[in-house]
């Protein structure tokens, strides 16, 4: 007997369809932007914080600014339930806007130092909170579907925002790169208040990192995913913060590197990760590709100490090499650790979300513990970081492939 259900049922469910479908276009849009407020001054400012401050200096500036955003961030849920998704973000983007802004304009070394650690930590929470929209939108049967257009539009928004940075450094300096990456916020918030302003709240759940941190140490698989991220994002740090600034000591100048170089080294991360995730699903395990990965970085980052050309097709080589191997580790690490972990687990997720901070700490300190050395030096940092990359792969060896 065939039953159907009421016209007035099915038009309700179709435009509950067509409404979900607007606000999470609306979130990609959103995420599309703050890409490009995150990536245009990325790879400029520790080259900015050189005119004011010494490699000492810059270095603890990462690690107060990680510090401050690992702190935040543990509590953030707290107050986004108190203050609900789309006030909270609103806030932080007015105060983002704001503090870019005046990080922009100001001269006083007090002054800019104190605005880089805010910055540094309003754009992490508020990547958290567009990855709150994303999950309040995302049916589970279409969780990784929708997570893979996020990451692809993500990476995208990255990989053009260098060029776009390069030519306002190059015909208008660092303020106007601050200014324009400011200004990019101005859509985000249209989007923000037309269509966010009244989504269903999500569970919040209690984060308890240590909890977290012991039970993924007791267990091989979760240790061996976490610490190939580690070594990734201590990696990603070292590039942020130290390698304009050598590429600088070499003879290339920073709008080349942003607008010549890094475009076609940042090419592996939005065309590898379908095809590494196809591999790693049917033909390769995950624990191969994660230990390729960071040989490959590895291999980069001691090539990297002997090359002293300001060979700029040289060093476009090098640099998609080392991402090769980045993009490979970090599709592995995320797919195996997230395949072991239950999207309900909140701690676990927030300590994976957590090592970019933790990274940056731990090379901040690296590079202010060796900063006598940089300076006559600069290539020790590469050596010391090869070595730590090359020796995670004893924890990534016992883990137990998926395939």
């Amino acid at each position: 007997m065939h039953i159907s259900m009421p016209a007035g049922i099915l038009r309700k469910l179709s435009m509950q369809a067509i409404t979900r479908n607007k606000l999470l276009l609306a979130t990609f849009l959103m995420t599309v932007l703050y890409a490009f407020h995150y990536g245009i001054p990325l790879y400029a400012t520790s080259s900015y914080l050189h005119l004011y401050f010494g490699s000492t200096t810059i270095s603890m500036l990462y690690v107060i600014g990680s510090f401050v955003t690992l702190i935040t961030s543990l509590h953030v849920a707290k107050y986004i339930k108190k203050f609900h998704t789309y006030t909270f973000t609103l806030g932080l983007v007015i105060a983002e806007m704001i503090t870019l802004t005046a990080f922009a304009l100001t001269t006083s070394p007090l002054f800019i130092g104190l605005f880089f650690v805010i910055h540094f930590c309003l754009q992490t929470l508020l990547f958290i909170c567009i990855n709150v929209f994303m999950e309040a939108f995302s049916k589970h049967a279409e969780t990784g579907s929708i997570r893979g257009v996020f990451l692809v539009l993500l990476n995208l928004g990255i990989l053009m925002s260098p060029l776009i940075g390069g030519l306002v450094l190059s015909k208008a300096g660092f303020t106007a790169l601050y200014i324009v990456a400011t200004v990019a916020l101005i859509p985000f918030i249209f989007f923000l208040h037309q269509y966010l302003q009244h989504i269903k709240e999500p569970a919040y759940h209690r984060i308890d990192m240590m909890q977290a941190f012991l039970k993924a140490w007791r267990n091989r698989d979760l240790k061996g995913a976490l610490v190939a991220a580690l070594a990734l994002e201590c990696f990603y740090a070292v590039m942020v913060i130290y390698s304009p600034i050598y590429l600088s000591s070499l003879g290339i100048p920073l709008t080349v590197y942003l607008s010549v170089i890094l475009p076609f080294a940042l090419l592996p991360f939005v065309l590898l990760p379908y095809e590494l995730g196809w591999l790693a699903d049917t033909k390769i395990g995950e624990k191969e590709l994660m230990i390729l990965g960071l040989t490959i970085i590895t291999i980069s980052l001691f090539t990297m100490v002997i090359i002293d050309s300001p060979n700029i097709f040289l060093w476009i080589a090098l640099l998609v090499f080392s991402r090769i191997g980045a993009a490979c580790t970090e599709t592995m690490a995320y797919t195996y650790y997230f395949k072991k972990v239950s999207a309900e687990d909140a701690s676990l997720t927030a300590l994976f979300g957590n090592m970019r901070s933790t990274a940056t700490i731990l090379v901040g300190i690296l590079g202010f513990c060796l900063s006598p050395l940089l300076v006559v030096y600069p290539q020790i940092i590469f050596i010391i970081l090869g070595v730590a990359i090359i020796s995670s792969i004893i924890y990534i060896i016992p883990i137990r492939d998926t395939l």
